[in-house]
């Protein structure tokens, strides 16, 4: 296997923080591509390192209880939080790198950061009692294919001997607490940048998750707005390391029969005939009030209500009044170049019930059984859409097609 290059210098950053007299690194392998991993470094939360969140709070809670500092809110983005605190981004190269900025009474309890409008107003600043901290993110191969370096290096320059001196004795203390909560960070977002790269990387867990996070619970997504008061809201999800515009021919020909299967337990939606494993012409324009057959040879299925190309398309299943029981939505987000999280939401409305049961039969079983089903479909999804083109060829034969891309006259009147 051939050996790890060792973590290289930053030449901007030796330049940027010339002069400063405390330094430390740390570094951590993270098998993703640089801009999984700095879109992970984006998203990470204070609840995703729970022991780095914890020091914080210990070492801020002077300042918290005179009420100079807020609470830390463990659900926001962590980085947003450091550049709102003062820290300012000094060159930003991602994602190869950033280097950031902060002057403050680093070696104090209440630290006072210095707030600057520009790179020029804080390398100018030169109050003897205050310290800058420079701190640089990076990435940078490891030699090895699929993985890179993690780098997060920082270093204090203290701007007059009284504050070195001062800075020192706090050093001594904070420097074992404060390797912890980086090595807590960098692993974090390994955690986040891997899971969100395991297809492009062609890495496989054994379980593959398809779990939403608490904010895409929480997000508003098309077609919400269609049943006002749901009984239930259900939303999943599954990182394609492909771009949006080749997952989408997938999901627009989703449907049972004669369209390209539903991608779940075929013998259950699909007659036992296999979901298809082709992109089929014939299937990629579906228009609004087109069917998609439940079962093979059903006249029932989901109604196409909206479609947003590449983006979002959301299907309904009508009860006899034309009312809606059930909005079915698919929205793809690229999260990175080449990296697309799929999220699918169900959402019933007050009238459904899952084959006659009460409301809270109804929420039990249909929670299990569409976990089931969404978990294959979103996995079959996905493994279709990650394949090569060799394994995923456009179908150049047209199957027998029953019209169903078209809305019937019926529902288009």
């Amino acid at each position: 296997m051939t050996r790890r290059s060792p973590v290289p210098p930053s030449p901007p950053f030796e330049v940027t923080a010339r002069g400063a007299q405390f330094r430390d690194r740390i570094a951590v392998v993270v098998k993703a591509p640089s801009e999984a991993i700095f879109q992970a470094l984006r998203d990470v939360t204070l609840r995703e390192m729970r022991f780095a969140w914890l020091l914080g709070e210990l070492r801020h809670f002077p300042s918290r209880l005179a009420g100079r500092m807020p609470a830390a809110d463990s659900r926001r983005p962590f980085m947003k939080a450091v550049m709102e605190g003062g820290t300012l981004v000094l060159r930003d190269d991602a994602p190869r790198e950033v280097i950031s900025g902060l002057a403050a009474l680093l070696h104090r309890v209440h630290q006072a950061p210095q707030r600057f409008a520009s790179r020029t107003a804080f390398e100018a600043f030169d109050d003897p009692s205050h310290e800058q901290l420079f701190m640089s993110v990076r990435v940078a191969p490891t030699g090895r294919t699929g993985e890179n370096w993690l780098v997060l290096e920082h270093a204090t320059r203290a701007l007059s001997p009284l504050a070195e001196r001062k800075f020192a004795r706090y050093w001594r203390v904070i420097k074992p607490m404060g390797a912890f909560a980086t090595w807590q960070l960098l692993r974090a977002v390994r955690r986040r940048a891997e899971r969100a790269a395991v297809g492009p990387l062609g890495s496989r867990r054994r379980w593959r998750s398809v779990r939403a996070t608490m904010d895409e619970r929480a997000r508003a997504l098309p077609g919400d707005e269609r049943i006002a008061q749901a009984i239930d809201t259900l939303t999943h999800g599954v990182t394609i390391g492909r771009a949006p515009r080749d997952v989408w021919p997938w999901l627009v020909q989703m449907g049972a029969g004669s369209r390209g299967g539903w991608y779940s337990y075929d013998w259950l939606d699909n007659g036992r005939q296999p979901s298809v494993r082709r992109i089929v012409p014939a299937l990629q324009h579906p228009a609004v009030g087109a069917l998609f057959p439940a079962l093979p040879g059903m006249t029932e299925g989901f109604t196409l209500l909206a479609i947003e190309p590449e983006r979002a398309l959301t299907l309904g299943w009508l009860a006899p009044d034309g009312t809606l029981d059930v909005t079915w939505t698919f929205v793809l987000d690229e999260i990175a170049p080449g990296l697309t999280r799929l999220l699918v939401r169900v959402r019933g409305g007050p009238g459904y019930r899952f084959h006659g049961l009460p409301l809270l039969l109804t929420r039990l079983v249909v929670r299990v059984v569409h976990f089931i089903m969404q978990r294959k479909q979103l996995l079959g999804l996905a493994s279709r859409a990650e394949g090569d083109a060799a394994a995923c060829p456009i179908d150049t034969v047209i199957p027998p097609h029953d019209g169903q891309d078209t809305a019937p006259e019926s529902r288009a009147s």
